[in-house]
């Protein structure tokens, strides 16, 4: 399977991962301040499952993004070259799990 190119996001899509980045690093700053101060177990579960999903989406779709410019690329390839890349991409996604 060949690996594609690199290649940078899109400003909008970048802005939005950011976006996302900041709100889970204030949560990971919540889930400190709640271990600090010695919080139930149970709340701290809950903030630490909300953080992780906050993350996972922000690695989705990150990788979305990714499929997305190696498809909008020509390539002689055709059919072959969407399965590589949905094939780079399952790979992607089934190692977050």
């Amino acid at each position: 399977m060949n690996q594609a190119p690199a290649q940078t996001l899109p400003a909008e899509r970048k802005a939005e991962l950011m976006h996302r980045l900041r709100r889970a690093e204030g949560q990971v700053r919540g889930l400190q301040k709640l271990l600090d101060e010695g919080a139930d177990c149970a709340k701290i579960a809950q903030q630490l499952l909300a953080t992780r999903h906050a993350l996972d989406s922000t690695y989705v779709r990150l990788n979305l993004s990714v499929a997305e410019q190696e498809l909008s690329s020509p390539s002689p390839d055709g059919a072959q070259h969407v399965t590589e890349v949905l094939d780079r991409l399952q790979s992607r996604l089934g190692r977050a799990r």
